[in-house]
């Protein structure tokens, strides 16, 4: 059974869905909530949040993937544990920026369908503007492997969110630390897993061989069958990959 607690950040409540209690911290993809990760609170336990202005969370004026950063940061703070971090595309940027300004409460990184860079096809941000309905099926096309129950689920989700979605695009289209990984200025140093579908097509595998090539202590897993949305498509192969990564680290 879920539950649901309040944390507030600045006189904004934001909303945390909690499975049983696990050191662990879910952050969802663009335009979605916590509930992106309902199997694998069931199965695996931790806590997800709805960022702000998403799912049971209060509006907060939001200008750049460290506003989203700034709230994940301060909710951990106010939790008062270390957790090991799981992000999802948008979310996957988010707990990188969460890692570089609070290292100190992360005890890992599960970077999921996500890059260093995420650039957004201009067809999409410009579509959700004038054509939602067009968009949001382009998005889905390339984000699932195929058309099902979650497939219809996240289109329902989309359009009803399309301003919502639209934006937290804009911000996944201006993140970019690639050249800082590049460089060397950018070091992760906590143990990192890497999760990604075989096809998927809006952060291609090749995105997360870099994290695991520039990332020294990191562990890469590729999920069959999968695209975009691997923790919706492929639950069960996803859970197998966290829960042995979290047994490796003794949590």
């Amino acid at each position: 059974m879920l539950e649901r607690m309040f944390v507030e950040v600045n006189g904004v409540k934001i909303s945390i869905l909690k499975g049983k209690d696990r050191d662990v911290f879910y952050v969802h993809s663009s335009g979605s909530d916590a509930l992106q990760w309902e199997k694998q609170l069931e199965a695996i336990g931790g806590h997800a949040i709805d960022l702000p202005n998403h799912g049971k969370s209060e509006k907060a004026e939001v200008k750049s993937v460290d506003d989203y950063a700034y709230f994940v940061s301060e909710v951990l703070k106010k939790i008062g544990k270390k957790m090991v971090l799981v992000g999802h595309s948008l979310g996957g940027a988010v707990v990188q920026k969460v890692y570089l300004t609070n290292p100190e409460i992360c005890k890992g990184l599960v970077l999921v369908g996500t890059g260093a860079r995420l650039r957004v096809l201009p067809d999409i941000l410009e579509g959700l503007r004038k054509n939602p309905e067009k968009a949001v099926e382009l998005i889905l096309e390339m984000g699932f492997a195929e058309k099902g129950e979650e497939y219809e689920k996240k289109k329902r989700e989309f359009l009803e969110r399309a301003d919502v979605l639209h934006l937290d695009l804009s911000l996944c289209d201006k993140f970019d630390l690639l050249e800082d990984y590049r460089g060397g200025k950018i070091r992760i140093d906590v143990p990192t897993l890497i999760i990604v579908g075989e096809n998927d097509r809006l952060t291609p595998v090749k995105y997360a061989e870099f994290f695991h090539k520039h990332i020294p202590n990191s562990k890469l897993v590729v999920i069959k069958g999968a695209s975009h949305m691997v923790m919706l498509e492929k639950p069960e192969e996803f859970n197998e990959a966290l829960e042995s990564f979290l047994k490796e680290l003794g949590y």
